[in-house]
């Protein structure tokens, strides 16, 4: 009897120890988990654990998921991909079947998938486990566009699926991503972690997204132990709270992660001064970065780079390049070489708090060199509708480089920045037409080796100092918070952060 009851309470803790719940808040609601019809951010999170894309990048490069292996064949424009021995959560295996589908299934029901349907042109099985996917024309994005950003589904699931833009998906949603569907309710959506995923964690059993409404009490939640993660960007102010007093957070820690998003500010080169390097570096050297920094971000934000990219793309950035600085005596000497005539211009600015903030501060640094413009506030459609019509002679406006640094080439390269119709065809708002510009980015644009991207990337970010399209600014650090009063063990990724692989294969419980 008494080795009975040993062994059960060894079951019954083994059980406690090594089939643990994490719990995360998410914001948003979950009303689908369509890969299709993603909305709000909580639908991201999730449907991002479900499915896979063929590819990801890590560090701003192109790694391998579903597939282990990729060939450019440059003279039919075409990615081959080698697959990985993969399941989905059914048990059926992940086939080349399925990926064909998965690729062929967006064109034919023209999904809403952005570009990819303007350049991909169809996908095609060469063997069991290796398909080619084949595009109008091929450069460095085509990864961007398809094998990192189209979701593998079952064919054996949706070529049933006539009208997939009607189908919310939260039945038995079925994808082959490390965490597997359990159950949806309005306050959350349970997931098992899949044990047949190779990063599937041994000593977690399942996490539990908690759909919140509101930042503060997301955080409050955490501060409670009621959940382990917040799946959002922490607010500075808050997170240099939690960090100055432990002891009223014990349990809450605060990661500070390299951000990926650079702040800039955009001149509309289609305008005079604006057309004038000298007027656009006497902008640059007008403004107190470090102080920014410290009143707009209460220091955490670092500095941007001369060359634009951010340290987040670490395969690409170039450190010789240095940070943007203040020179004051300097800033004045190149307006006196430009042709500003003193006249005042218009920045552009969103009516979001810390945007307005900047601004303020801009505002200031540009008049003591001489400099005077007026705000003009918007709120987020607005401020897009005068982007896009160009109308505007400085812009505060930001870029996401530090996971796809190539995609510089769609903010910088003249193409996208020509007018039809009195709209902008892409997202060069500001205009920039500088030829030796364009060469390097197209030069990046067709960078497929290792080698060829850091030469191509080193000689852009180098170029960027000299002829000053835009102004960088600062790059936000990405503020995670996690607790640590219900499991230990969390490992925190300069580049990916609390959440991570390592991170779920580390974690016991507390207690």
């Amino acid at each position: 009897m008494r080795r009975f009851l040993f062994l059960a309470l060894t079951v019954l803790i083994s059980t406690f120890v090594f089939s643990s719940q994490l719990n995360v808040a998410v914001l948003g609601e979950v009303r689908s988990l369509n890969p299709f019809l993603v909305k709000s951010s909580a639908e991201r999170i999730v449907v991002g654990y479900l499915y896979e894309t063929l590819l990801t990048e890590r560090s701003g490069q192109v790694v391998g998921a579903l597939a282990e292996d990729f060939q450019v064949d440059f003279s039919n424009n075409s990615l081959i991909l080698k697959l990985r021995d993969r399941k989905f959560h059914d048990g059926s295996p992940v086939s080349a079947d399925d990926v064909v589908f998965s690729f062929n299934y967006i064109l034919q029901k023209r999904l809403p998938l952005g570009p990819i349907l303007a350049y991909f042109t169809g996908a095609e099985k060469i063997d069991e486990k290796t398909v080619k996917l084949k595009f109008r024309t091929m450069n460095v994005s085509m990864l961007s566009f398809a094998p990192m950003a189209i979701p593998v589904i079952p064919k054996a699931v949706w070529e049933k699926i006539e009208k997939p833009l009607e189908f919310p998906n939260i039945e038995r949603p079925i994808g082959s991503g490390v965490l597997m569907f359990e159950k949806l309710t309005p306050q959350s959506v349970v997931m098992k972690f899949f044990k047949d995923h190779p990063d599937a964690p041994q000593g977690l059993d399942s996490m539990v997204f908690h759909i919140v409404q509101d930042e503060t009490m997301g955080f409050l939640g955490l501060v409670k132990g009621d959940y382990d993660y917040l799946f959002w960007n922490l607010d500075p102010e808050l997170a240099k709270q939690v960090m100055e007093n432990p002891s009223k957070y014990p349990n809450v820690k605060v990661a500070l992660i390299e951000g990926g998003v650079v702040n800039v500010m955009l001149f509309n080169h289609r305008k005079s001064p604006m057309n004038d390097v000298n007027f656009r570096k006497a902008v640059l050297h007008a403004l107190n970065y470090r102080e920014l920094v410290e009143k707009v971000y209460s220091g955490l934000a670092d500095v941007a780079s001369l060359g634009l990219i951010p340290k987040r793309a670490k395969a690409v950035y170039d450190e010789s390049v240095g940070p943007v600085q203040q020179n004051v005596s300097m800033a004045k000497e190149l307006l006196k070489k430009s042709n500003y005539d003193g006249k005042k211009l218009t920045l552009l600015v969103s009516s979001d708090r810390k945007a307005m903030d900047m601004a303020e501060y801009i505002k200031l640094y540009l008049k003591n060199v001489g400099i005077h413009v007026e705000l003009d506030v918007q709120g987020p459609e607005g401020l897009t509708t005068k982007l896009k019509k160009a109308d505007f002679d400085l812009a505060l406006y930001s870029y996401s480089l530090g996971s796809h640094p190539e995609m510089v080439f769609y903010h910088l390269h003249s193409s996208r920045g020509e007018m039809k119709d009195g709209q902008v065809v892409g997202f060069n708002y500001g205009g920039v037409n500088i030829p030796e510009l364009d060469q390097v980015l197209q030069a990046i644009w067709m960078a497929f080796s290792e080698k060829d991207r850091v030469e191509a990337f080193s000689k852009l970010q180098k170029l960027l100092a000299e002829v000053v399209p835009v102004v960088p600014l600062l790059v936000p650090v990405d503020i995670e918070a996690y607790s640590v009063k219900n499991f230990t063990g969390w490992v925190v990724s300069p580049t990916e952060g609390a959440m991570n692989v390592e991170t779920l294969k580390s974690l016991k419980p507390a207690r």
